[in-house]
């Protein structure tokens, strides 16, 4: 699970400078790590808000309990 969510990751790192630069140019990189430095810092402060994590959790809840069938 955790490698499907790296090669996520790094794909997404590599789609999206592709849409501000050309893949060959020097600026490629820099954008592309510039995209992942602030990727990975927005999760990081998700994870550390914790008076909202509460809120993030039920949250996803609902909206794991939108797709999910109901028993009846």
């Amino acid at each position: 699970m955790l490698h499907r969510i790296s090669e996520w990751f790094f794909d997404l790192l590599a789609s999206v400078p592709a849409w501000l630069t050309e893949e060959g140019s020097p600026n490629f990189l820099l954008v592309r790590a510039m995209f992942g430095l602030i990727i990975i810092t927005a999760i990081v402060y998700l994870i550390a808000m914790r008076p909202f994590r509460s809120a993030i959790q039920s949250m996803l809840r609902k909206a794991s309990d939108m797709f999910t069938r109901r028993k009846t």
